[in-house]
């Protein structure tokens, strides 16, 4: 037993750890980002499925170079990573770091991360020798998976990255899902080539229960609605055939445009 009471294996268990966060003591480097680096959040050049949890306020409030008069916090989170969609990580387990809004709130959802572990998919950055969120403040870089985990899928390098996030985000996985939160994810905007979107959807609609279904034939009549070519609409008519290939019920989307 040493001087503070830990016997040599806690303490190197304890030193590993310190280890592993070594990033702990460089976040005092990272500044919130500039307008630029918002527009490029989706070129970041690493992309990860993960649960994040455990997330920690470090230090006080900062200005915000946006509204120097608004407060930002930075945070940390750990997130144990499940896939790898675009870059290299070796580690298993990782630390992410992120300014939050630390003000009034309105508008789009904040960046976060609440009580209770999440599963989604990352966009990150290093900087200052840790990682960080390809975004900070507002959400825009984080993308939850409602379809369970995805332990087993292969990435193909040859596609764009777009694909993966279509087989992850549309396919159902392992474990337990959540129907209804399954179900509302489906209707979330995400860069998923729209091909390829309709063909996961298609699949959901023929093979999942209501719930499920009922979204994503939802999410196909709005993309039918969506574009249109004139008065003929002829756009819209050469996309009505993926409600048929899916099939989905005549009266999709009609709580939208009332009795008919």
């Amino acid at each position: 037993m040493n001087a503070i009471g830990l016997k040599p294996r806690t303490w190197l268990v304890v030193s590993l750890f310190v280890t592993l966060d070594a990033g702990s003591n460089r976040w005092q480097r990272i500044i919130e980002y500039d307008k630029q680096s918002y527009e490029q959040v989706y070129s970041a050049p690493l992309v990860i499925v993960g649960i994040a949890d455990s997330a920690r306020r470090l230090g006080p409030h900062r200005p915000s170079r946006v509204d120097p008069r608004y407060p930002m916090q930075l945070w940390r989170v750990r997130v144990h990573v499940e896939n790898v969609l675009r870059g290299s990580i070796q580690q298993r387990t990782v630390f992410v770091y992120y300014f939050a809004l630390a003000g009034g709130i309105v508008g789009p959802r904040p960046l976060g991360f609440g009580r209770e572990p999440s599963r989604r998919i990352l966009w990150l950055r290093k900087d200052a020798g840790v990682l960080r969120m390809a975004c900070d403040g507002r959400d825009i870089c984080s993308t939850f998976v409602e379809s369970g985990a995805h332990t087993l899928y292969a990435l193909d390098p040859r596609k764009p990255i777009g694909y993966a996030l279509g087989d992850i985000l549309f396919t159902r996985g392992e474990g337990q899902v959540n129907e209804d939160r399954f179900a509302r994810t489906i209707q979330n905007n995400s860069p998923v080539p729209e091909e390829y979107l309709m063909e996961r959807l298609k699949h959901l609609a023929l093979t999942e229960g209501p719930v499920v279904k009922a979204a994503a034939c939802l999410r196909i009549w709005i993309y039918v609605q969506d574009m249109t070519d004139g008065p003929d609409n002829m756009i819209r008519r050469s996309r009505s055939r993926y409600l048929v290939d899916a099939g989905c019920p005549a009266d999709t989307g009609a709580e939208y445009v009332g009795p008919q």
